[in-house]
């Protein structure tokens, strides 16, 4: 039994191991025998639809400059400047004009191209030392060189070059970010603002960018106006430019006085035209400049009722910066050493309050004459206070609060006359404690025996602006960058997505709700482009508005005034189709004289590039990914495509193009003008193989019965398949040799 048994799993082992060996067998011949599946296409032959109108291009120029004199500032001087000197140039362009190699040509004089200098890109942007940098994961412009072709705003070439430059094709999500006012450039590396390591001894000039040339700062908005897809980045350096110091202007108080009191200085280190800075308690001035030269004075403006109580002045790093200061006449004297940071701190105790009730009104940005009625036993008593709107309070005056006895007295503010819907009591402060009015009126308590010092806080209707965007043949994002004029700052966003053709939508973003008073220019940015075409900016308008004042930018300066305080802006955009090419490969005659994929390539002359490939296994046809998109009329040339023939096979290519102009074939190379009122260019190329005889009968069927040996196999009948697969493979070779 057990030898029985032994005979029985022997022989199942064996069957086993034959078919095992079998199946290998088959698989080597199959593998070998059976004709293997064509490949899609060769490696690099995927197909391709490559639009120029999808492309958004910037062109980086760094300039050297022989010094400060030489550099062109931007719209804005103040000290929102990061240039360690003022530069000495004004700006030529007008608000809202997006910067031009032509206008930087004729001012930069004593500036040169300079090569190997790099920008980098962000999402955002911060202010961390002495320079503005990117944020979020940047993305380097590469290196600035010699002979770059100079493009036009639709980003063709021209017949010129530019030197010291650099041209960025944006990714589709950085065109999408400059369309919603998100893309931001800086000069340097966010960790190397100068390229210290790699291009030293050169300090920051200035940096404009499309159409923001606004505040001196080292990072600006990449913004493409209507009817562009190409702007430049101008970024002007000093070289040999002296090293740098920090110097840093605090104002201390002895006690808090209950609201944000401002104190100016008259600084020889501002760049504001009247040298005047302000600061607060908790808000510092900050200045990087050359170190060395002329010594930079300080000399403090004591509010009225004041005292100056101390002036200090402290030093960073080995200490060798000159510093004097004098309480008398409030001034401090510094001499500023490379590398070092000297911070000088202004000391200042609050007016001292008389016995009994003292009322001060305090107002910021707008001043006016104010009623005070005091109520009580006694009462009305009425007072006057005249703010002048500086970040100063103004004692009221008039009845005599100095003997009232304690309790609770409630004072009620009325607002300048002829204004009052515009005002509103927003807090009051007695020394330490924070009351909570109702309406213009609070009460406050008076303590026997001390002085009750109370500030009344009124606060103005500021101003306020709503964007709107409208899209007419589609649906879009339009964005809006809104800067105030008599600022560097970067400024604001925000975006109207549209849902209805027609139908305005509020634009959303970080502009503020309340605005002060004052002019704010207003740009408007088109939705992205796409294949299918692109928004042209049909009107803009904003009401009230200035546009006469900056005519033919697509820009427009809005006032807001007590008397205008709230401004709408709409910018309407109208979808323009792009012009199409849909080029297509298809397969005719015998399959026979095929040897693998047919790949056609094209060319236009606006940078558009497509490729049509048709599978070795694939004989029907094929496209272009999708048609290509043409916001300009161009050219484009159709080569010849590539067609792999097998052995003593032939081929021959013809073309057909819809519409045809006239009845002639089109014949392939071909090249195509594409413009005028043709929605979509259709090329069909068709490509004939021909076979030098025909296949033998006997074959055909061998052909047919192919799958018949693979099929046994798979059975498991790998004998007879194996048998019957050799037979067709020799018939077949004895055919062929015939």
């Amino acid at each position: 039994m057990e030898r029985e048994s032994m005979a029985i799993l022997g022989g199942a082992l064996t069957n086993v191991r034959i078919r095992a060996t079998s199946a290998a067998l088959a698989a080597v011949l199959l593998a070998v025998l059976l004709p293997k599946t064509p490949s899609y296409a060769r490696e690099g032959e995927s197909p391709v639809s490559i639009s120029a109108s999808l492309h958004y291009l910037v062109t980086f120029v760094a300039r050297g400059c022989d010094n400060y004199a030489s550099v062109m500032g931007n719209r804005v001087r103040d000290d929102h400047v990061e240039a360690a000197a003022l530069p000495g140039r004004a700006n030529a362009y007008r608000d809202g004009q997006a910067v031009d190699p032509s206008v930087e040509a004729v001012n930069g004089g004593g500036c040169v191209p300079l090569n190997g200098w790099q920008f980098s890109l962000g999402s955002g942007h911060e202010k961390k030392g002495a320079y503005s940098a990117v944020t979020g994961a940047p993305a380097g412009s590469g290196a600035t060189a010699a002979g770059v072709p100079l493009l036009d705003p639709m980003g063709q070439k021209t017949d010129k070059t530019v030197d010291g430059a650099v041209t960025l094709q944006l990714s589709d999500e950085q065109a999408k970010a400059a369309a919603r006012h998100q893309l931001w450039v800086q000069g340097g590396t966010p960790g190397d603002p100068l390229l210290a390591g790699s291009v030293p001894g050169y300090g920051f000039g200035a940096l404009r960018c499309a159409a923001d040339g606004h505040g001196g700062g080292n990072v600006q908005w990449i913004g493409f106006p209507a009817g562009t897809r190409h702007v430049f980045c101008y970024g002007y350096y000093v070289k040999g430019a002296q090293p740098t110091a920090g110097l840093v202007v605090r104002a201390r108080t002895t006690q808090p006085p209950g609201y944000p009191q401002r104190f100016a200085f008259d600084a020889s280190p501002s760049y504001n035209a009247d040298k005047r800075i302000t600061v607060d308690a908790v808000s510092d001035a900050t200045f990087v400049r050359s170190a060395g030269g002329a010594p930079n004075t300080i000399v403090s403006r004591t509010p009225a009722d004041w005292t100056l109580a101390d002036v200090s002045c402290t030093k960073s790093g080995a200490g060798r910066s000159l510093t004097t200061t004098d309480l008398p006449t409030g001034t401090a004297t510094v001499t500023l050493s490379a590398g070092e940071t000297v911070i000088c701190t202004f000391t200042y105790a609050p007016p001292t309050a008389p016995p009994g009730l003292t009322l001060r009104v305090f107002s910021d940005n707008a001043g006016g004459q104010f009623g005070l009625s005091v109520g009580g036993d006694g009462g009305p008593r009425s007072l006057t206070a005249n703010p002048a709107g500086d970040g100063s309070a103004a004692v009221a005056t008039g009845a005599d609060l100095s003997a009232l006895p304690p309790g609770a007295y409630p004072v009620t503010v009325t607002a300048p006359a002829g204004d009052a819907s515009s005002w509103s009591l927003t807090g009051t402060a007695c020394g330490q404690t924070e009351l909570k009015p109702e309406g213009m009126t609070v009460t406050v308590m008076v303590a026997a025996g001390a002085p009750t010092d109370c500030t009344l806080r009124v606060g103005r209707k500021v101003g306020g602006l709503e964007l709107r965007g409208v899209t007419i043949g589609g649906t879009g994002a339009a964005s809006f960058a809104v800067t105030p004029l008599d600022q560097g700052v970067p400024g604001w966003s925000g975006v109207a997505t549209t849902t209805g053709l027609g139908v305005a939508a509020i634009a959303q973003g970080d502009v503020p709700q309340a605005l002060p008073f004052g002019d704010y220019l207003v740009t408007p940015i088109p939705p992205v482009s796409t294949v299918d075409g692109r928004w042209k900016l049909s009107s803009f308008a904003c009401d009230p508005g200035r546009s006469q004042e900056t005519p033919n930018v697509g820009a427009d300066v809005v006032p807001l005034t007590p008397a205008e305080s709230a401004a709408k802006c709409t910018a309407t955009y109208l979808f323009e189709s792009a012009q199409r090419l849909q080029v297509t490969v298809r397969f005719a005659g015998n399959v026979d004289g095929r040897d693998g994929a047919v790949v056609l390539d094209l060319s236009c002359e606006d940078g558009s590039t497509g490729r049509a490939v048709l599978g070795g296994d694939d004989n029907s046809e094929a496209s272009l990914p999708e048609p290509l998109g043409f916001l300009a009329p161009t050219r484009c040339t159709i080569a010849r495509p590539e067609t792999p023939v097998a052995k003593d096979a032939a081929v021959s290519v013809s073309a057909s193009l819809d519409p045809a102009p006239g009845n002639a074939p089109l014949s392939i190379p071909a090249t195509l003008d594409v413009g005028g009122d043709v929605e979509l260019y259709t090329v069909v190329v068709t490509v004939t193989f021909t076979a030098t005889g025909e296949v033998p009968t006997q074959q055909k069927v061998l052909d047919t019965f192919r799958v018949l040996p693979v099929a046994l196999i798979g059975a498991g009948l790998v004998g007879i398949g194996l048998l019957i697969l050799l037979i067709m493979v020799l018939r077949s070779r004895s055919y062929r040799e015939e």
